[in-house]
């Protein structure tokens, strides 16, 4: 491959990194729209794959078709199937559910701001699975961005009361497990191709959500106002199937740790979003935590020199 090349290839991965943490900002504000109806989070998470499925079978079959036709080696492997599905269940199911769950206890820009810190958990991750090295720029950044954190929990928690440590905690396990489905789906991207790998992750969440919602709710909550059926609608289309690719492609670009790092823009677009639709706070506290977790997780983006 070209230096050209290479550098082409890695600039569309920046750019599709960007678009989908933009696209995913937006969540947050709708969800937060979508709670003042009182749906439940089961509820919500069934709509949301209720609209998203389609797509992802009909895009799934799609790459499927021309990743044949153009000869394209893909591994359907039972383990590579099967692993995919179980990195699709932990990322866009577990880590959605406990996300939406402290969603509910938190303000929506806190809630990015905390997922935001997933970059952080990926070189983690890495370092414990991959052996790779944990360096004083993962420490310093580590640092970074959880005292950050701490400044804006500390304001919050004067503002909202107890529920702010709950809904914290479950949105830092959210970004725990989503941080694991970055670093474990590189590997299945390179064999599957990040669309048919999306797909398959994203049709393996869709059932194991079904199936937690035969368990824990009944088809009449399904009933809800029609304004409920649109809001979630534009998260199936906006915040989970357009995004999902954007950043599976970016991975597949230019890798885990850089795509992870893109997100800088998603917690600002949030914020404005945030203040502006919903109304919520953003003092000095707020503006410092932002800053430091921002300069945190970027502390991880220092240019490192690239094969040619």
């Amino acid at each position: 491959m070209t230096t050209a090349q290479s550098s082409k290839l890695d600039h569309k991965g920046i750019i599709y990194g960007i678009i989908g943490a933009a696209l995913f900002s937006t969540k947050p504000i709708l969800i937060k729209y979508i709670y003042e109806y009182g749906v439940e989070t089961t509820v919500l998470m069934t709509l949301r794959m209720a609209f998203s499925l389609p797509f992802y079978l009909v895009f799934g079959y799609m790459a499927i078709k021309q990743r044949r036709a153009a000869g394209t080696p893909t591994d359907f492997s039972f383990n590579t199937i099967a692993t995919t599905a179980a990195i699709g269940v932990a990322g866009y199911y577990v880590a959605s559910f406990l996300d939406l769950e402290g969603l509910t206890l938190i303000t929506a820009q806190f809630e990015r701001l905390i997922l935001f810190t997933y970059p952080v958990f990926v070189v983690i991750l890495s370092a414990l699975f991959f052996r790779t090295k944990i360096t004083l720029a993962t420490i310093i950044s580590l640092s970074l961005t959880y005292a950050g954190l701490a400044v804006i929990f500390s304001q919050d928690l004067k503002s909202f009361g107890p529920n702010v440590v709950q809904g914290a905690l479950l949105v830092i396990a959210a970004a725990f497990v989503f941080a694991g489905y970055v670093v474990f789906s590189k590997d299945k991207i390179t064999k599957l191709g990040s669309r048919l790998f999306t797909c398959i992750a994203m049709i393996a969440a869709s059932f194991a959500i079904a199936l937690h919602f035969s368990i824990f709710s009944d088809m009449q909550s399904l009933s809800q106002p029609w304004q409920v059926y649109g809001l979630v609608l534009l998260i199936a289309i906006f915040a989970t199937v357009l995004p999902t690719f954007f950043i599976a492609e970016a991975i597949n670009r230019i890798g885990p740790g850089p795509a992870s790092i893109l997100g800088s823009a998603g917690p600002i677009f949030t914020i404005l979003m945030a203040t502006s639709l919903l109304g919520e706070q953003f003092t000095l506290a707020h503006l410092i935590g932002t800053v430091l977790i921002i300069a945190g997780v970027a502390w991880l983006a220092k240019p490192k020199p690239q094969p040619v």
